[in-house]
C-alpha cells in the first residue's frame, strides 16, 4: 500500500493531473462553443438547470465526467516515465492509472489552487471581472 501512495504523490502525476484538468476544459469550451445547444441553461423561475436536447442531458450529466477519465487513459498509451514513474511498465497499468488520475484531476486542481492561495495569501475573485 506504501508504494501505491507514493506513485500517487510524484510529481508526475500532479503534471498529468493538470494535463488532463486542461485538455478537458479546452474540450468542454470547444465542444460547446461549437454546439451551443449543448450549454446547461438555468431558468431563472426554476431551480435547476433544464437542457434543449435529450443529448444535452448526455453531454452535462455523463459525456462531461467521462472526458477526463478518457484524457487520462489515454495519456497511458504514452511511456513517458515522468508522468508514470519506473513501476508501471505495462501500457494497461498506465492507462488504468492515467484513468485514475484523470477522474481525481479537478479534486486535485482544486486541492492544489487552496493550498497555492493559503501560501501566497491572494484569493482569486469568483465570477466574471465587472
Amino acid at each position: 500500500m506504501d508504494q501505491a501512495i507514493q506513485q500517487f504523490l510524484q510529481t508526475g502525476t500532479l503534471v498529468l493531473a493538470f494535463a488532463v484538468f486542461i485538455a478537458t476544459f479546452f474540450v468542454r469550451r470547444i465542444v460547446e462553443t461549437a454546439v451551443p445547444t449543448l450549454a446547461k441553461k438555468v431558468d431563472e423561475n426554476e431551480k435547476g438547470a433544464t437542457y434543449e436536447t435529450a443529448f444535452a442531458r448526455w453531454w452535462n450529466k455523463v459525456i462531461l465526467y467521462a472526458i477526463p477519465v478518457v484524457l487520462g487513459a489515454s495519456a497511458g498509451v504514452l511511456n513517458i516515465p515522468f508522468l508514470f514513474g519506473e513501476q508501471i511498465q505495462t501500457m494497461a497499468g498506465r492507462c488504468f492509472f492515467g484513468a485514475v488520475v484523470g477522474w481525481f484531476s479537478s479534486f486535485l486542481y482544486k486541492v492544489f489552487r487552496k493550498m497555492l492561495v493559503k501560501h501566497v495569501g491572494v484569493e482569486e475573485p469568483e465570477g466574471p471581472p465587472e
